[in-house]
């Protein structure tokens, strides 16, 4: 069988990659979602069928078009609809439902099977999905991520506009630009260990045996957080890994047909 195409359409950047024999054999990146950029992706590259995450809603609709015109396979999307029966979410949502990234997310920490269980994705907002000791998904968090706090600082401040990026070498910086990297990196990593840490002694009860770091900027995090929890792991491909494995899961894939209308 031909690879999947496995697409992740976020906020700043997309990840995309092919998926064969359980695993991501081939990958890239780009800016923004484009039908330009994903063609030079797949020039020369076989696949069939696609599996997709996306929080832009523009970049959704993008790629459906581009799909429609390709007629290269069934067009998944793993969205928390899809995703909330294999996590067995006793959860009402009252507002508006976690991403597709954090669904994909999710879905792969109860895969795994290690209970309990957080995932860290690390981009333009920092989120992460948490599971408890029976696998089932009792919420998370979403915070700005160094892009976005950087982002404000150089709009709404007067003096910190073009200030080029240093990284402090302690706790605290000796100048503006190493301030801002103390204040952003080092503030952002230690309010994330202390989260974990209050996740097992106030809402869990226990430590956590899985702890997932990916996304862009999460080696960071994932160099403080093993100093403190033996558990923790880096894997880059996390979410495009579960992708990938939603469209060889039975389950996901009768989901798949019956809230999407999709054709295997």
């Amino acid at each position: 069988m031909e690879p999947l195409l496995l697409i992740d359409i976020g906020n700043t950047r997309v990840a995309c990659g092919l998926f064969a024999n359980g695993k991501v054999v081939d990958r890239g990146h780009f800016d923004g979602f484009s039908q330009k950029e994903l063609r030079a992706f797949l020039r020369g590259r076989k696949f069939y069928g696609c599996v997709f995450a996306s929080v832009v809603p523009s970049g959704s609709d993008s790629l459906s078009a581009f799909w429609n015109a390709s007629g290269a396979g069934p067009l998944c999307r793993l969205n928390w609809t899809v995703v909330s029966k294999a996590l067995k979410n006793k959860i009402k949502i009252l507002c508006m439902e976690p991403g597709d990234d954090r669904a994909a997310n999710a879905y792969l920490l109860r895969r795994q099977g290690l209970f309990p269980a957080v995932s860290v994705d690390v981009g333009t907002a920092l989120t992460t999905e948490v599971l408890d000791k029976n696998g089932v998904f009792v919420g998370g968090l979403i915070a700005p991520g160094e892009i976005l706090q950087r982002l404000s600082l150089r709009v709404h401040t007067a003096q910190l506009k073009d200030l080029q990026k240093k990284k402090a070498p302690k706790l605290f910086g000796s100048c503006s630009e190493t301030a801002i990297s103390a204040g952003v990196e080092g503030l952002l990593t230690m309010g994330l260990m202390s989260w974990l840490s209050k996740m097992e002694k106030e809402v869990l009860g226990e430590r956590f045996r899985n702890i997932v770091f990916t996304g862009g900027g999460a080696e960071l995090y994932f160099r403080e957080a093993k100093k403190i929890f033996k558990p923790a792991v880096l894997d880059p491909d996390f979410t495009l890994k579960a992708l990938g494995l939603s469209f060889f899961d039975e389950d996901m894939r009768k989901l798949y047909e019956k809230k999407q209308g999709v054709i295997f």
